[in-house]
């Protein structure tokens, strides 16, 4: 007989903020990424689902506008000096 796999991947779930928890689509509800949970019923639930808390914590933390920009720039100028030293 074969023994049951068990998923023994530890998951944080406790230092996640609500902008990270929604940034991933939910798996229970469907949910989109931005987008409240809903009940059963189809109104928007208060809380989100903690399946959505455990998927968001699998993923890494969404961007910051500083990030965003700083890695705008990075591949601007990255291009830029590679046409510089472009070899003919």
């Amino acid at each position: 007989m074969a023994s049951p796999i068990f998923n023994n991947v530890k998951v944080e779930t406790e230092t996640l903020t609500l902008r990270h928890i929604l940034s991933v689509p939910c798996p229970m509800c469907r949910a989109k990424p931005k987008e409240q949970c809903t009940l059963t019923t189809g109104h928007p639930s208060i809380k989100t689902h903690l399946v959505r808390a455990a998927a968001a914590a699998k993923v890494p933390p969404p961007e910051t506008f500083g990030q965003a920009s700083l890695r705008v720039v990075k591949k601007v100028t990255s291009l830029g000096f590679r046409s510089l030293f472009k070899r003919k």
